[in-house]
């Protein structure tokens, strides 16, 4: 036989190397994936962080408001008012103040009326349409 044929060489299947290329390729994208995630809940946690410690301080600023309303307007602090003339009372005149009837009992069984029938309404039953529209 001839000494020139050619040596036979271990050839790399080239699907099994794009195969494994592959996957390979697939892990480091779900491994960068993961990364950036986890950067994006600690960015978002430490957000909620900063907004919940400004929301604690507009808390606070918003009790010390509320007290400092809550004594502006004692008994004690509008007296001092109206003894150095800050403000002053005014008597209720009698045309400002709406007085309202007691309901009346319709029946002995303690129903209250809920409608007035007075045949001497001019918007009563029988009154006419143009009438209650008006």
């Amino acid at each position: 036989m001839s000494e020139n044929r050619r040596r036979t060489t271990n050839a790399i299947e080239v699907n099994y190397l794009a195969g494994g290329l592959t996957i390979i390729f697939l892990f480091a994208l779900a491994g960068l994936f993961f990364v950036y995630l986890k950067n994006q809940q600690h960015a978002v946690g430490n957000q909620s962080r900063m907004i919940e410690a400004s929301l604690r301080e507009e808390e606070a600023r918003d009790d010390a408001l509320k007290a400092k309303i809550t004594s502006m307007t004692s008994r004690g602090a509008l007296q001092r008012r109206l003894d150095d003339g800050y403000i002053t009372l005014q008597a209720i005149r009698d045309t400002a103040i709406a007085r309202v009837t007691p309901p009346t009992l319709a029946e002995v069984d303690g129903v209250l009326r809920t409608a007035s029938h007075d045949p001497e309404s001019r918007f009563g039953l029988g009154a006419p349409q143009r009438a209650v529209n008006r």
